[in-house]
């Protein structure tokens, strides 16, 4: 535009000087045409006239190398304004915090790099240039710079192509590439662009296992807590079975392997329960150091004479977690690490105490920042894949052959750290072992005793009058035969609304009210205060295979309230009770 403005206002000089020019030499014109054939035009011009024309020649000189000064001045803006694009490239280029290269289409060889990509891929700049991407061995798959290229051969752009590239250490990273096809003194070169998405895909696969694992944990939870009632049942009923026949029957040794049979099933309940995180659990402030010292002696009795085990124990400060739940996930995670080392190795426990930041943070999702206790136990064993890593706290799935295992140790395992406010993490490689990895909030507090139930007391006849709440009938019924069986007098409601008009319209004073944690309409906790507000002092004693959630949920404390979880015997139920009525 300014070349076309100047080139304008050049060619307006000219034409004006041209015309000053013309009129000069034709001043004569305004003779007639007859005078003017008998008068040579020099003749014609007078003084005046001679001056004018001296002028425009002048003038016409003065315009051509005006004309010429304006297109040598475009021309230098011209250059100084490239150089200043060129300027402003090479800075973005240099800047830029996405990976860019310019590389040959043939061979790809880099012609030049950024500094993001170096950084990315842990490279010299005096290593990349003028070595192709097959030297650097850069592609993890070779195909993929194949299908880049097919790409670009469609069309000069493409963009978003999912590759995974290697660094010089050997790490894998996940990467969207998107190149276009361009022109460098002639030949035709690749510009690239490439963002890392390693830590996107990390977080992603994070937050899809943690959706996934959340929907089987209700899906168990659902199953375990029906599963409860129907076990509750078999035990109960081949317990009262046994009892009245006596031990001298021929069928009594029938009942006691229904009984362990159904004993069985409920163990698996109760890791199902705990991987969904809806687990009873008596949590007490635990010193994490003592917990393994004293589970050590029984640890090094579990992984046999071909594996050593060490402890390392950090200064740490104390947890609150169920003491029974964390020597669990001490026995599974050992166990674990034995059964992956069948010709011996090495297994290490170690406590440290940690200050989670928001750099940790922003890499681990969910992960609340503050002062942990964490609990380390690796092994040297054979090492996992990101496939079975990716998989290894689902329910039921194992590496293990058929028979050798049920698949729910590590999920056990991982719901007991969640339901404890906690985090697991696991790093493992193929042939480089495994290390689990276990953040407990750290507690301010003391230790303390353990919110354990009442003890177990000795078996006597009962005669108070108990209130039993429970929807499942054949549950019900169950419970009633026991009690009456044991002296009790038995009052039965199949809801929370039904036990309230009991309540109101019995004249006889209730002792104990034996209510089901979770019902349709009004669960225990709710039917507990109603029924304290008609008869203040009756006692309350809750049956649940898992209550945790409501206990929070209702803001009730633990030490006020009794439980007996399911699935119980008859000896478990009838020791509750007394407790509760005592």
């Amino acid at each position: 535009m300014l070349l076309m403005f100047l080139s304008a206002g050049t060619g307006m000089w000219l034409s004006f000087f041209s015309r000053s020019s013309s009129a000069a030499a034709g001043v004569g014109s305004w003779q007639t045409s007859e005078q003017t054939q008998h008068v040579p035009p020099r003749l014609a011009l007078s003084p005046l006239q001679e001056r004018i024309a001296s002028s425009a020649n002048l003038g016409l000189l003065a315009s051509y190398g005006l004309n010429l000064g304006l297109i040598s001045l475009v021309y230098i803006l011209l250059r100084r304004h490239g150089r200043y694009r060129q300027t402003l490239f090479a800075k973005a280029f240099r800047s830029s915090p996405l990976s860019i290269t310019i590389s040959t289409l043939s061979e790809g060889r880099y012609l030049d790099v950024n500094h993001a990509f170096l950084q990315m891929l842990g490279y010299e700049r005096r290593d990349v240039i003028g070595r192709t991407a097959t030297e650097l061995a850069v592609w993890v798959d070779p195909e993929d710079r194949d299908r880049l290229l097919k790409a670009l051969s469609s069309s000069t752009v493409s963009k978003g192509l999912h590759v995974r590239l290697k660094t010089r250490a050997g790490d894998v990273r996940e990467t969207n590439v998107s190149a276009e096809i361009i022109d460098v003194d002639g030949v035709s070169c690749m510009l690239a662009v490439t963002q890392d998405v390693t830590e996107a895909r990390r977080l992603e696969n994070q937050l899809r296992q943690a959706q996934r694992m959340g929907a089987v944990g209700r899906l168990a939870g659902g199953v375990a807590h029906d599963f409860n009632n129907i076990l509750t049942v078999i035990i109960g009923y081949s317990e009262l079975a046994a009892y009245r026949l006596g031990s001298s029957h021929g069928v009594s040794k029938h009942l006691g392997e229904i009984k362990f049979a159904a004993e069985r099933a409920a163990s698996l309940t109760r890791q199902l329960l705990a991987f969904s995180r809806q687990q009873v659990l008596y949590p007490r402030v635990l010193d994490l150091n003592g917990v393994v010292n004293n589970l050590m002696r029984m640890l090094l009795r579990l992984i046999g004479e071909d594996i050593s085990l060490s402890f390392q124990a950090g200064s740490v400060g104390n947890i609150k977690a169920d003491l029974g739940q964390i020597e669990q996930i001490l026995m599974n995670l050992v166990v674990n690490a034995r059964d992956a080392m069948p010709q011996g190795g090495v297994i290490a426990i170690e406590t440290s105490s940690v200050d989670l930041q928001d750099g940790y943070v922003d890499s681990h999702l969910s992960v609340r920042p503050g002062r942990y206790v964490m609990l380390s136990v690796s092994d040297t064993g054979c090492g996992m894949d990101e496939k079975t890593v990716a998989q290894i706290f689902e329910p039921f799935f194992t590496t293990k052959g058929p028979g050798q295992g049920t698949g729910l140790g590590l999920s056990t395992v991982y719901g007991i750290v969640k339901q404890s406010n906690g985090y697991i993490w696991v790093y493992s490689e193929p042939g480089r072992g495994t290390a689990f990895k276990i953040y407990f909030p750290e507690q301010l507090h003391g230790e303390q005793k353990a919110l354990e139930g009442p003890p177990a007391l000795d078996l006597v006849i009962g005669t108070e009058v108990l209130l039993v709440v429970e929807d499942d009938e054949a549950l019900r019924k169950l419970i009633t035969a026991l009690l009456e069986g044991s002296g009790y007098k038995v009052l039965q409601a199949a809801s929370g609304a039904a036990a309230l008009q009991l309540a109101r319209s019995c004249e006889e004073h209730i002792d104990l009210v034996l209510t089901d944690m979770l019902m349709p309409g009004m669960s225990g906790i709710e039917l507990s205060t109603e029924l304290r507000k008609l008869r203040p002092r009756m006692k309350v004693l809750l049956m649940s295979g898992y209550a945790g959630d409501l206990i929070a949920r209702y803001r009730v404390a633990e030490n006020e309230i009794m439980l007996v979880e399911k699935p119980f015997t008859r000896h478990v139920l009838l020791s509750k009770i007394r407790a509760a009525l005592q």
